[in-house]
Order: structure tokens, then C-alpha cells, then sequence
């Protein structure tokens, strides 16, 4: 039996419900009841929480375990209404391009030529092998950082780590210093790691030029595996 401090609130998501079943193994259950447990708190309390919870594994959906190339961390969702979409970095196609993801794919045009898409949907990416997971998988409307008591970390590091420690042939494209450090945690022989600054407008000035898309390229070549297909159009 559930311990009272594991024990999931009565209204809380059910997480564990909708966790891909490829993926399930690399799910550290316990940590999750504690995630459903604050989940439940802002559903009694009458807060909204997004993404839907038929979202907040749209990362894992989108890509197996076994056909991951590319792991790129994230933060936590934009708190903007009804604009994450389980994706870290990305945004529907009806939401402005915010302004890291810009970023991103100014540098993506000046590193490999590859023109930047008409919307910030990321999918393409993820359909290709790209794992865009967040370090906290929801967040509450308008409140960036919200969701930090949920504990969401204690589920993905643990994913990631499990992730690392049974696959070989990895890319961890670590941008930003909270990404860094949690890859840096990670059993990373057999892998790569490209870093740089996080693209954010705030510290682009340090990310421009950092040329990490073909990084990430000679990265996969190093391990055997062929260049990324990176054009979202």
C-alpha cells in the first residue's frame, strides 16, 4: 500500500494512465504518484493545468526508445494558454514562434542553409528521432516554473537515465546551463554531448555561432550513425 505521502490525490490525472507503453519502463512510478499528487492539489484548488493530459507525453509518443537519436532538454512548457503541446521548444502552428525557438532556427539557416518553417511545430523532429522532453512536463497557465513542487524532474532525469544507461548512440544536445547540469548526471559512455548557450533572447548573443546542428551531425557520424534530418517543411 501506497504511503500517505505517495498516495495520489483523489481528482489528480492519471499520469501513469497515459504513459506510452514503450516507454513505460523508464518511468520511475513512485516519483510520478508524487506528481499526480501536486497535479490533484490544482485541480482541487480550481486551477488549470496544461498541457492536456492527453499531452504531457506527447514527447514519448512521438518517438520509441530504440529510435531515439537526439535527446534535447527543455525546461518547462510555455505558460501561455493552449500553447504546450508536450513538445519541449515547440509550439502549435496557430501560436506565434516564441522567441528562443527564433533563435534556434536563425541559427539553424546560418549553420546548414536549411530555411526556417512557416510555424514553431516541432514534430517533424520528433518523428525523426528527436526526444524534445521538458525537465517539468506541465505548468499552470501564465506562471512560468509553477509546477517546480510537482517534483517532475525526479520522473524525467530518471527516464533519461535509464534511457542512457540501456541505449548506445546518443546525441544530448545540451543548450543552457540548467540542461547542462542535468546531463552531466547522466552514465554517457557510448553517447555524445554538444553544448552550448540556451538560445533564449536573453543569452543569444553567447548562442549564436554555435554552429550546433552540424556539431550535432559530426556528433552522429562519430557514433556510426547518419546526419539528421533537420529541414521542418
Amino acid at each position: 500500500m501506497s504511503s500517505p505521502a505517495t498516495e495520489p490525490h483523489p481528482n489528480a490525472p492519471d499520469l501513469s494512465g497515459v504513459v506510452p507503453v514503450p516507454w513505460q519502463p523508464y518511468v520511475d512510478l513512485p516519483a510520478l504518484r508524487h506528481v499526480e499528487t501536486f497535479l490533484g492539489g490544482e485541480v482541487a484548488a480550481g486551477r488549470r493545468i496544461q498541457p492536456l493530459r492527453a499531452q504531457v507525453f506527447r514527447a514519448l509518443e512521438l518517438v520509441a526508445p530504440q529510435d531515439v537519436r537526439i535527446v534535447l532538454c527543455g525546461q518547462d512548457p510555455y505558460p501561455g494558454l493552449g500553447v504546450p503541446m508536450g513538445l519541449a521548444f515547440s509550439v502549435p502552428p496557430t501560436a506565434p514562434v516564441p522567441g528562443s525557438l527564433r533563435n534556434l532556427f536563425t541559427e539553424l539557416h546560418a549553420d546548414l542553409g536549411v530555411d526556417a518553417p512557416p510555424d514553431g511545430d516541432l514534430t517533424p523532429w520528433a518523428r525523426h528521432g528527436m526526444l524534445l522532453l521538458n525537465a517539468s512536463l506541465t505548468v499552470r497557465p501564465g506562471a512560468p516554473g509553477s509546477h517546480t513542487g510537482a517534483r517532475w524532474p525526479a520522473v524525467t532525469f530518471e527516464l533519461l537515465r535509464r534511457l542512457a544507461a540501456e541505449r548506445r548512440g546518443i546525441v544530448f544536445l545540451a543548450l543552457g546551463r540548467a540542461a547542462q547540469n542535468v546531463i552531466a548526471k547522466l552514465p554517457l559512455d557510448g553517447h555524445r554531448v554538444v553544448e552550448a548557450a540556451h538560445p533564449s533572447p536573453m543569452s543569444v548573443a553567447a548562442f549564436r555561432g554555435s554552429r550546433i546542428f552540424s556539431r550535432t551531425d559530426a556528433a552522429l557520424r562519430e557514433l556510426g550513425e547518419p546526419a539528421f534530418h533537420w529541414p521542418l517543411v
